[in-house]
């Protein structure tokens, strides 16, 4: 038999006895399999059906099988990189970035305003509208009367902030942020790399989990945003999108595959690591102690 024949002939024989696709990160499942940790949900919005939401969820097996969260599943948001980036990742920068650079700026200019023999303060926020609403020349003129000009390291500083404020007229946060980077002097493979490092979870630990694909997906690269916790009915996510469909809920979540169980695994621990560094006060710990107790006493005796 030739090659092709016997290739088509067994990937055929395969869909017949219901065998499984499967690779390196997830696994497409029958309809009869239970909801398990790692199934991959997907829905389409009315809004925007070729860009449909993801969702992980993260239910212990264990409490699956014994209905210990009654019949709710939870589930974190994945998203796309882009929207990552674009949403989260570079707004937080963006904010970061003035905060800093908005004090520096106006303790800079309020001592070009002393030598201006000028009386009135500038705070920060004032200086944050001020470059909302005027370009740096106008800034440059009312607060500068010295006869010199101002220094170029401060006035680039001042037009990257107006960058980072969405003043030039940036469409979008990633074209500020390019924007900003590039009045900064930042070549673009700069600034590529810091974007792959982003996802790749450099600076400290991240709180999400870089996916490169998902099952009904597409493009590349997608995050499971741990901080982003769902929860849903379990009969409200059916067990494909046929499920879905036929059930007259075309736009609900329904299972599109499952991660392989080193990834998931993998997932779930990340997320307890994420949430067991959190720690409580003394006092809310002692509080919830006594509640308990209270709560008890109360029930127990009747009161």
């Amino acid at each position: 038999m030739p090659e092709e024949v016997k290739s088509s002939a067994d990937a055929s024989s395969a869909a017949v006895s219901g065998e499984l696709r499967r690779d390196d990160y997830w696994t497409i499942v029958n309809d009869e399999t239970p909801y398990a940790q790692g199934d991959i949900l997907r829905r389409f919005t009315s809004n925007d059906p070729d860009d449909p939401e993801f969702g992980l969820i993260i239910t212990a097996d264990c409490d699956i099988a014994q209905a210990k969260a009654a019949d709710r599943l939870t589930y974190v948001e994945v998203v796309s990189t882009r929207t990552y980036l674009e949403t989260i990742w570079i707004p937080d920068q963006l904010q970061k970035f003035v905060k800093k650079q908005s004090a520096a700026a106006a303790q800079a200019l309020a001592g070009v305003m002393r030598r201006s023999e000028l009386s009135f303060e500038l705070l920060d926020e004032q200086l944050v509208e001020w470059l909302r609403q005027r370009p740096v020349e106008a800034v440059d003129k009312a607060v500068n009367r010295t006869g010199k000009a101002l220094d170029g390291r401060l006035v680039q500083n001042l037009n990257a902030l107006r960058c980072a404020l969405g003043a030039e007229g940036h469409a979008t946060p990633l074209a500020q942020w390019r924007a900003l980077r590039t009045t900064l002097g930042d070549s673009k493979d700069r600034q590529l790399a810091d974007l792959t490092s982003a996802l790749a979870g450099g600076g400290g630990f991240p709180d999400f989990f870089l996916l490169p694909e998902l099952p009904g997906a597409s493009g590349l690269g997608y995050v499971a945003l741990l901080r982003f916790i769902r929860t849903v009915h379990s009969h409200e996510v059916f067990a494909s999108e046929v499920d879905a469909r036929v059930q007259g809920h075309p736009h609900a979540l329904h299972r599109v595959g499952c991660l392989t169980d080193g990834i998931r695994f993998a997932v779930t621990q990340k997320l307890a690591f994420l949430f067991s560094r959190i720690g409580l006060p003394t006092s809310f710990e002692n509080a919830s102690k006594s509640a308990a107790a209270l709560a008890a006493e109360s029930l127990f005796t009747g009161v």
